[in-house]
């Protein structure tokens, strides 16, 4: 009903899809996927796994929360308003294969998220001869990836404007109550914890049961970092190259193979739902706790205790 209500907005946002890919061409494409590659949930994850294990794991625990959000609101919108996509209507737009519905773009989430993250947090960018890198990073990579998706044939401008919208409203949002609200979460009780955790997954599958991936793993990736927190941290930073190396191959391998053990029970229909549930908050539960475990038993790094609540509010750097 929505696509019938607005079908003079797609219709407009078709014909433009057409008028740019009037100018394209196969250097212009293969340069316009490798830009689009940038907010491939594949390389979103990539990112957030690498910058949780070798590099600082509060920004990747806070990067992969706001991702994995933002990615079930994104299933959940699609799937109510049930929008083709642009190469459905017109075969001869489609220059690269996309699945499910088209209304809001995934990719113009992801990349006004990730980037603007990446342009508050990144250290030397915050220097000011850094300013117009720092804008690039925060801007410019949004923009061109929304782009590249409407030239692709995969999305309609307006589900880039949606996607780019509630994006930079989680980052906002993020940037501004993320502090006080995990201040808030340090106070509360063991039990409490796990209930909080629980709450946007409980949220995501009350809304659309048709989604169980994003969910679980949301609930699998927090409760481990409570857990791990409580056995007494784990510090990314920490850690010789050879061994965040090391790292990341261990890490990789162990959800490759927690992914693969428990794949093929999605062949029992009557039990699939509930197997793809586990999987999938394993494979959470593997990135923030088991991994970590794992690294420290095999010496891959140093295990430090987890920040007060008061070291948090203060900005500390040393523990206690």
């Amino acid at each position: 009903m929505f696509f019938e209500t607005f079908s003079f907005m797609y219709d407009w946002g078709l014909n433009l899809i057409r008028s740019i890919q009037s100018v394209s061409s196969p250097v212009l494409t293969a340069f316009v996927k490798g830009i689009t590659f940038l907010g491939n949930p594949e390389f979103c994850i990539a990112v957030f796994v690498f910058l949780l294990w070798c590099v600082d794991e509060k920004k990747g625990f806070r990067l992969a929360v706001l991702l994995g959000f933002s990615g079930g609101l994104n299933v959940v919108i699609k799937n109510a308003l049930q929008i083709p996509r642009p190469f459905e209507l017109d075969p001869s737009v489609k220059l690269l294969d996309a699945k499910n519905f088209s209304t809001p773009s995934g990719h113009a989430q992801n990349s006004a998220i990730m980037w603007p993250f990446f342009a508050k947090n990144i250290h030397f960018l915050q220097k000011k001869r850094f300013l117009i890198l720092k804008n690039v990073v925060a801007v410019l990579l949004p923009l061109l990836i929304g782009f590249s998706r409407v030239y692709l044939g995969v999305h309609y401008p307006s589900d880039v404007l949606i996607g780019w919208f509630i994006g930079f409203l989680f980052i906002l949002i993020s940037f501004l109550f993320w502090q006080k609200v995990s201040l808030f979460f340090e106070k509360l009780q063991h039990s409490l914890k796990i209930l909080f955790c629980f709450a946007p997954c409980f949220l995501l599958l009350y809304i659309d049961k048709s989604q169980i991936e994003i969910p679980a793993f949301l609930f699998g990736f927090t409760i481990g970092r409570v857990f791990i927190n409580e056995k007494g941290g784990f510090s990314a930073a920490d850690g010789k190259i050879y061994q965040k190396i090391i790292r990341l191959i261990v890490g990789v391998s162990g959800a490759i193979i927690i992914y693969f053990v428990l794949n093929f029970a999605k062949e029992f229909h009557q039990i699939s739902r509930y197997v793809i549930f586990i999987q999938f908050l394993f494979l959470g539960w593997w990135l923030t706790f088991g991994a970590p475990v794992i690294f420290g038993k095999l010496h891959l790094t140093g295990v430090k205790k987890a920040e007060s609540t008061e070291e948090i509010n203060n900005g500390e750097k040393n523990d206690k």
